[in-house]
């Protein structure tokens, strides 16, 4: 009760401080101001796997061949205006003609080829190339000016869902390191990005496409809901993201499935946590029912695995874990009888505003660990020490943690989930386990039933025989719009703040 009673004082001394430094006001109409929960960590066009480089590059700055649509996952159109798998390694793709970038160069199939090349590159270290593009290798070619052949080294029968997160920049970006001034071919280019403060964009008069009604944008950040959702009421900002749902309840607050599933990532590989019962009763511990409603909005979803249902290799199978605190508290006496160290700290790392209410729902994970008999420390780390903790490589005398995450799959298959997050070569995996590198492989090269059948069994497998995850919810996000703004989010907002979509009434 006692944190509640601060966190309220909280909220409300951060709704009267926004108030005082903005007047209510009307935003003029060719600008527009939304607001994030922090600050992107680049903006070069190959780092668009994490979502805060994402929402402002995606489809604003930089664009990709094909994009997927937010009704149904399919391959849609955008830079490339056709695609064909021309033999079992080899796909064509058709080039949009008539496209230059930011800087002038020409949209042909030569910066493709280069943009595909930078992506893989692995000193730069792409985010693109570490997840998405993660077990396959890429060879671009280029056929003619307007055609891009693209080989594998294995089958990869949706090399049309990985183009989409493979934002074309213009030739002329560095290959010895990232840039802080990208050239796409969208419909808004870069104007500033001011470290601390602010990324302003202004719409590209030689955009291919429809021209966005808004001509000029900024995105900024604020770390606290309240202060987020008070920028709206006051016309400080036009969006707001990521409102907690105790400061979403106005007509103006529009909540909408977020393609995203928290959960606490287990170091499997350090003791107590590399006993399997350990790891049980660690998800045994905790309260699913009693934190949603409360802390996560109450169309949260209890989540069994790590992708929501509308993902290809979903297992609706897989039981939900229940609370159980007495079964946890065995569970850990059985392991210490064997000698596991259970009284060993574990720190939980939080992310600070990874969602609403991140540190708040950790605090009462830790009290919950607390009750079972666990010894945890939570520390709560902005974005860039919490990366440190997501990303290998890791201190090998490290202490034992949990990790406070999310993964966003609105690519619509489970091949965008599973290898750089559960195979033992992973970038993010804590696991080392053939047997699931096997099942993670062989689903990620087949088609269609066996594809499906593979991707559930990995899913069970990690969930139920490797237990490295303690999965929490399928999320629902709340955005604050003002009153005179149209636009309606959609399940890829988390990623993508579509600009050219959004206009004044």
């Amino acid at each position: 009760m006692a944190i509640r009673t601060i966190h309220a004082l909280g909220i409300g001394l951060a709704i009267s401080l926004a108030a005082s430094v903005a007047m209510p006001a009307y935003a003029a109409e060719d600008k527009l101001t939304v607001v994030v929960t922090d600050e992107p960590k680049s903006l070069d066009p190959c780092d668009t796997d994490l979502s805060g480089n994402s929402r402002i590059l995606h489809n604003n700055i930089t664009e990709a061949l094909v994009n997927l649509s937010p009704q149904d996952g399919s391959v849609v159109p955008s830079l490339a205006t056709g695609w064909r798998q021309v033999d079992e390694l080899t796909w064509e793709f058709k080039l949009r003609e008539g496209v230059a970038f930011h800087d002038g160069k020409p949209f042909d199939s030569d910066a493709v080829v280069a943009a595909v090349k930078r992506a893989q590159d692995p000193a730069l270290a792409c985010e693109v190339g570490l997840a998405t593009l993660k077990g396959v290798k890429l060879n671009a070619q280029a056929a003619d000016p307007t055609t891009v052949l693209i080989k594998t080294d294995v089958v990869e029968p949706i090399l049309p869902n990985k183009m989409s997160a493979v934002d074309i920049g213009s030739p002329a970006t560095p290959n010895d390191g990232k840039t802080r001034s990208p050239a796409g071919t969208g419909p808004y280019k870069l104007e500033a990005w001011t470290p601390g403060q602010s990324v302003t964009l202004t719409a590209y008069d030689g955009y291919w496409g429809d021209k966005p009604a808004v001509k000029n944008a900024t995105i900024i950040w604020r770390a606290e809901s309240a202060v987020r959702a008070a920028m709206v009421e006051t016309g400080e900002a036009q969006i707001a993201y990521e409102i907690a749902p105790q400061d979403g309840t106005t007509e103006q607050d529009q909540a909408f499935p977020n393609a995203e599933t928290s959960l606490l990532r287990i170091d499997a590989q350090v003791a107590p946590l590399d006993d399997k019962r350990v790891r049980e009763a660690l998800n045994l511990a905790i309260d699913r029912d009693g934190l949603v409603g409360t802390i996560f909005h109450g169309d949260a979803q209890k989540a069994m695995q790590v992708v929501p249902p509308s993902v290809f290799g979903f297992n609706p199978d897989i039981p939900v874990w229940t609370y159980d605190p007495e079964k946890a508290k065995s569970l850990l006496a059985a392991a210490k009888a064997d000698g596991v160290p259970v009284e060993k700290e574990i720190v939980i790392y939080g992310r600070i505003g990874i969602y609403p209410n991140s540190s708040e729902s950790l605090e009462a994970v830790q009290a919950m660990l607390a009750d079972a008999g666990f010894n945890a420390r939570l520390e709560m780390l902005e974005t860039s020490p919490w990366l440190k903790r997501l990303l290998k490589p890791w201190d090998k005398d490290r202490q034992p943690s949990i990790l406070q995450t999310q993964i966003d799959n609105a690519e619509g298959d489970a091949v965008f989930t599973l290898p750089n997050r559960f195979t033992t070569d992973g970038n993010q995996a804590t696991i080392a386990d053939p047997k699931l590198d096997k099942l993670i492989a062989d689903g990620s090269k087949a088609t269609g039933d066996e594809r499906k059948t593979l991707f559930q069994e990995a899913f069970r497998y990690i969930a139920v025989d490797a237990v490295n995850i303690a999965p929490l919810f399928h999320m629902v996000s709340i955005a604050r719009v003002a009153k005179d703004v149209n636009y309606t989010p959609d399940v890829q907002a988390g990623n993508e703040i579509k600009l050219k979509s959004i206009s004044y009434r």
